[in-house]
């Protein structure tokens, strides 16, 4: 008789063989939308539905989930083959950018026209935000009623901090709650569409009047479309565990929204996506802008009982910040990781207490340009003022030629419009209105002595240098929700100054290095342009480039706030390659499956793989016949496996209609002497090396890699890097000691694009689970290898194509 488990195991992969290989063809209704692909495939009210991303036979599902509530942790059979669904990069991952559903755009602003036309300020005071616990608000005493406050400092609704006896309740769920789910995305999914077609006026309206966001149809638009994407994902996700290779991590995960772009990034990527696959969510409050994340908590908790799904599953904490960080440091070890999209500084201070932290930052978002053209002056204001500098693309920084003053800077910023209210602006189609002198953040200091300039009437600021900004502590304050830009007018004009012009543009590479902006655009003649976004694209490692011209209507000047992760401009907000591990665990790029982030590798899968089995240069099976232990070097299998199937067409050409996008693994900067640095003290072995290294030792990167070694404590180590052709200078070793070591990267510490201590091997399985390496081999490599995009703003721009996908910045095998 067939055990209990093996039950389960055998049903649930017929689900899944279903979702794989069904061609799922739903009537339509009276609002099927057409999806990008496959024209006679529709989404309908009935639930969302295409090959990839659901179940056909929901009841099938429910059954399955009865079964599983019972005994959620089964030892699974593993099936050995090479599917990657869920890797960036990987042939599997680009084919989930297909069948994508088209939103109808007016439809959606006018239901949120119509929820704010109708919506009652009252509301939101009458029915205070608070706590929700097992599907049950916690209300408080009135001592514990406060004022909620919207992004521009106005007052706009109640809210209870919970009690003491309260958060002692909270804290007790989170830290003995399990779930008694592994898969409810025909349940979720239904939930999900309601969201974004019955209440996305409810969604759009409720951030529009909390974070004053002008273009929240453009953020629904994205959902709609980019949500089909990281579904197939979770669907390859999901089958590799139905397959034993990997066991998802189903602890409580903590979710602290971001309010410029919560409906996406914490509603949909965060909680949903973690919530289908079993994982409980606990939403975070705020100390502002809380209102819009908690409407959509509550409404998600009367979702959910419609569906029949535990409350347990949803926990909303509505708590004063110190309580809030009580709350979690309690449960480090009881609860997953926490995600959040902030500021580097709140970033590393929530680190600094809960180490499973991944979190996406900002940076000094930064555009160049040669010629100070009408429309590049447009470009420039539209990028600094988006969403009132609110969003995380919005510019910071100006590179213009050395002939721009004050005065020029002062007459761009005539044009910026002032709104009145982000209702009117969301009436208006704006995204890029300012609210003059709102009280949400302090602006520069700007009197006399200052280094910012005020405009004479509008709410902006700026200061212009023949130097490239160095603020203290090489941070840049990025003064949230203010228009505020540096200028560096140090593009030579004259064509005379060729050598100082490519200084200048070397220079600014180092400097982005440095500073990690999320987007650069780039802008000059269209005869120039391609040298020079070719020269900052591989000199540097941004998760978003843009590349538009000065003169010609056809690729028009490029702005930094462009990226639409749905046609796979992938996009990412990545701290600086050094300091990475101060900020966040893992670095995120969008589109990506969230729960994969918690996910680790079944032992006696990576057991199973045979070095035999993978084809690749004697080179490399010679490496890994080094690698002692069976489950190291299976997890090395699957990155070089993962690595060739990435690469084998990198870079990848996006699937957008208005602009022409490449996206794919890259190489580190390809500046002169910048390299990546691995340090091996004494007690690290081949074993601890071999996944790191060969990310570089098997690509067109190993000539940027350095290993540092303790020869006199680590000379196993040492004799064994030998044997793999030292003298042919593959790779380069020095043998130093740790403080000549240290001395050496502070000496030269701008041409050490990352500096690795390679951790010593130790408590590498607990519970049969690989734990030391996640599951996605594409996350793990985005702990050392650049990813995203580059594009030029021009359709179909075969040329820009053909001259950057020839660059040596994409990764490549070493065979």
């Amino acid at each position: 008789m067939m055990s209990n488990s093996h039950r389960i195991m055998t049903a649930r992969r017929a689900i899944i063989h279903h979702y794989a290989t069904s061609d799922v063809h739903l009537r339509r209704s009276l609002c099927s939308v057409p999806i990008r692909g496959s024209p006679t495939t529709f989404i309908s009210r009935d639930g969302i539905t295409n090959a990839h991303s659901s179940c056909n036979s929901i009841n099938a599902c429910s059954n399955i989930n009865a079964i599983i509530r019972k005994k959620p942790h089964i030892k699974y059979t593993y099936i050995n083959n090479t599917k990657r669904h869920y890797n960036f990069a990987s042939s599997q991952y680009a084919s989930a950018f297909t069948e994508i559903p088209t939103p109808d755009v007016d439809k959606i602003r006018k239901d949120a026209v119509e929820y704010l036309d109708g919506f009652d300020k009252k509301l939101w005071y009458d029915d205070p935000v608070c706590s929700i616990l097992l599907g049950e608000k916690l209300t408080a005493p009135p001592s514990n009623l406060h004022t909620t406050q919207d992004s521009l400092s106005n007052p706009n609704g109640h809210q209870y901090f919970a009690t003491p006896t309260q958060i002692t309740s909270l804290l007790t769920h989170i830290q003995t709650y399990h779930s008694p789910y592994l898969d409810i995305r025909p349940q979720i999914r239904r939930m999900e569409h309601k969201l974004l077609y019955d209440h996305a006026g409810f969604l759009i309206g409720n951030q529009c009047l909390d974070f004053a966001k002008q273009d929240g149809v453009t953020e629904i638009e994205e959902s709609i479309m980019a949500n089909s994407v990281e579904r197939k994902l979770n669907d390859g996700l999901l089958e590799s565990e139905m397959e034993g290779k990997v066991v998802i991590e189903r602890k409580p995960i903590f979710v602290s929204c971001v309010s410029n772009f919560t409906n996406f990034l914490d509603l949909f990527r965060k909680t949903l996506r973690s919530m289908e696959l079993g994982i409980p969510c606990v939403v975070l409050g705020r100390s502002h802008t809380i209102q819009h994340s908690y409407r959509w908590t509550e409404l998600l908790v009367d979702l959910m009982k419609e569906e029949g799904i535990d409350p347990g599953m949803l926990t909303y904490l509505s708590c004063q910040l110190d309580d809030i960080k009580h709350i979690t440091a309690s449960c480090t070890d009881q609860a997953g990781m926490l995600y959040t999209t902030c500021s580097r500084q709140l970033a590393k201070s929530i680190k600094s207490t809960y180490p499973n932290t991944v979190a996406s930052t900002g940076g000094p978002n930064t555009l160049i340009t040669t010629e100070w053209t009408k429309p590049v002056q447009d470009a420039i204001r539209m990028s600094a003022s988006i969403e009132c500098a609110g969003q995380c693309t919005a510019l910071r920084h100006a590179v213009v030629p050395d002939t721009v003053q004050l005065s020029d800077i002062e007459d761009m910023f005539n044009d910026i419009t002032h709104e009145s209210s982000p209702v009117e602006a969301l009436r208006h189609r704006s995204f890029d209105g300012v609210f003059p002198q709102h009280g949400g953040t302090s602006a520069p200091a700007f009197d006399g002595t200052a280094e910012y300039k005020k405009h004479a009437a509008k709410d902006a600021y700026f200061k212009v240098s023949n130097e490239f900004p160095s603020p203290a502590n090489d941070k840049m304050e990025e003064y949230w929700r203010k228009v505020v830009v540096d200028f560096s007018n140090v593009v030579p004009t004259s064509s005379s100054q060729k050598q100082k012009a490519g200084d200048k543009v070397i220079e600014l590479s180092r400097w982005l290095v440095r500073h990690q902006p999320i987007s650069l655009a780039v802008n000059a003649r269209r005869s120039h342009v391609f040298d020079l976004g070719r020269t900052l694209f591989e000199n540097t490692s941004l998760v978003v480039t843009t590349i538009g011209s000065t003169d010609k209507e056809y690729a028009p000047p490029a702005m930094t706030c462009q990226a639409r992760p749905q046609d796979a401009e992938c996009f990412g907000e990545f701290p600086p390659r050094k300091a990475m591990g101060e900020y966040t665990k893992y670095p995120v790029i969008i589109p990506s499956s969230t729960p994969s982030y918690d996910t680790h590798y079944q032992v006696e899968y990576l057991q199973s793989l045979a070095t035999d089995d993978l084809d690749c240069p004697p080179f490399v099976k010679d490496w890994l016949n080094d690698v002692s232990d069976s489950a190291v070097k299976g997890y090395c299998i699957e990155l070089i496996r993962y690595l060739a199937d990435a690469t084998a067409e990198n870079p990848k050409r996006g699937f957008g209609t208005g602009r022409t996008a490449l996206w794919g693994l890259q190489r580190p900067p390809l500046l002169e002497g910048c390299r990546t640095l691995l340090r091996c003290g004494n007690n690290v072995t081949m074993d601890d090396l071999s996944p790191i290294f060969l990310l570089f030792y098997a690509t067109n990167a190993r000539s940027q890699v350095e290993l540092s070694v303790d020869g006199i404590m680590n000379q196993q180590l040492l004799d064994s890097l030998v044997k793999h052709d030292l003298d042919n200078h593959i790779f380069k070793v020095v043998v130093e000691t740790d403080d000549s070591m240290e001395h050496r990267v502070n000496v030269d510490s701008e041409n050490f694009y990352n500096v690795v201590q390679v951790p010593a091997s130790g408590g590498d399985v607990d519970r049969g689970i690989m734990r030391r390496f996640p599951a996605m081999p594409g996350q793990f490599a985005s702990l050392y290898l650049p990813m995203g995009h580059i594009k030029s703003t021009m359709k179909n721009d075969e040329e820009f194509v053909k001259y950057f996908g020839e660059s040596e910045k994409w990764l490549k095998m070493a065979w």
